[in-house]
């Protein structure tokens, strides 16, 4: 993973682990209005966003960016979901010894078949649901060590703009050592700030997905998103009377190979590394209007949050945009950019 650690000060020098390359840190801005947007207490990064934006201080610090995430730069990465030529990329042996308390990755569809839902890639241990990827919880703080729970996402959707129209909505649950379920953390728009769908297998409404669009404008002063789905480059959000320090045009679908979002729950992330170690986390991932995806999801081995403070969200600044699937649906598709 080809990420390195920037701190207020300066950038910190490469780990080494058992004579291999530990995966460095990307630290996080604080949460604001510019930085990012947040569902359901999940604060979500554009990370082409903050590498646009980066000489301004409310995005920093992070970087350096773009992070790279084709299957083989993440091998290091507690990977959940990935697609290699349709094979499914084992986790093991790095970083996890084989045996050990931890799914495999699923494997993402590369073909337009419209929805995807977790199906179990095989084997088994203390805590493992079907159609779920699991993790011990001792090995995943060992993972992290001193470092924040962040979920990095590659969208690799086959359009830009209004045509791109993948919507997400996901689920991380503890269960203890009995298989009784402790906390719950959803990542939709179902709620403000908690709650979550029930059930072994929850079937959220549509309108309780994110929908991921792509080539906007983000207003310099304010954070607030416009001209959606028709900034395909920087003339796109020029300086005008609504918007007088211009905008950042982001695309939210970059290149097969980077990654675009990062998603951090801090309840979560406090609850997976104060809960005993023989709990489970499981994570449950859905999504639908997918166009020729393979997308890729990881859990970052040294990510950070700069500062942990949440926001409620302002109307109108998402990078994640809740629209009508309708009116994306009737949207044309252009080649993905970058691909």
């Amino acid at each position: 993973m080809n990420i390195k650690k920037v701190s207020r000060v300066a950038l910190m020098a490469c780990l080494l682990l058992a004579g291999a390359a530990k995966a460095t840190t990307l630290e996080l801005p604080n949460i604001n209005p510019l930085s990012a947007t947040t569902y359901n207490n999940f604060n979500v990064y554009s990370l082409d966003l903050l590498k646009k934006c980066s000489a301004d201080p409310r995005c920093q610090p992070s970087g350096p960016l773009p992070v790279d995430s084709s299957p083989g730069q993440i091998a290091d990465q507690a990977i959940i979901l990935t697609a290699a030529n349709g094979t499914n990329v084992n986790n093991f042996p790095s970083p996890f010894t084989a045996g050990q308390a931890v799914d495999d990755s699923f494997d993402t569809s590369t073909s337009s078949s419209g929805s995807f839902s977790m199906t179990d890639t095989g084997g088994a241990f203390a805590g493992d649901l079907a159609n779920r990827w699991d993790i011990n919880l001792g090995l995943l703080k060992t993972y992290l060590g001193s470092n924040d729970l962040v979920f990095l996402f590659d969208n690799n959707q086959s359009a830009n703009g209004g045509a791109q129209f993948i919507s997400i909505w996901g689920q991380a649950r503890i269960y203890d050592n009995l298989g009784n379920m402790v906390s719950c953390f959803e990542i939709s728009t179902s709620a403000t700030n908690s709650g979550c769908h029930g059930g072994a297998d929850p079937t959220p409404a549509t309108a309780d997905y994110l929908n991921v669009i792509s080539d906007f404008c983000v207003d310099k002063d304010t954070g607030a998103s416009y001209n959606l789905g028709g900034a395909h480059n920087a003339g796109d959000c020029p300086v005008d009377g609504l918007h007088p320090a211009g905008g950042y045009q982001v695309n939210n679908n970059l290149s097969t190979s980077q990654a675009e979002f990062a998603a951090y729950n801090k309840a979560l992330s406090d609850a997976a590394k104060s809960s005993a170690n023989n709990y489970t986390l499981s994570v449950n991932i859905k999504y639908i209007g997918q166009g020729a995806g393979a997308e890729q999801l990881w859990i970052c081995s040294a990510c950070d949050v700069n500062d942990e403070t949440t926001r409620i969200p302002e109307p109108g600044t998402p990078f994640l945009i809740g629209i009508s699937l309708l009116g994306l649906a009737v949207a044309r598709r252009l080649p993905k950019r970058g691909a």
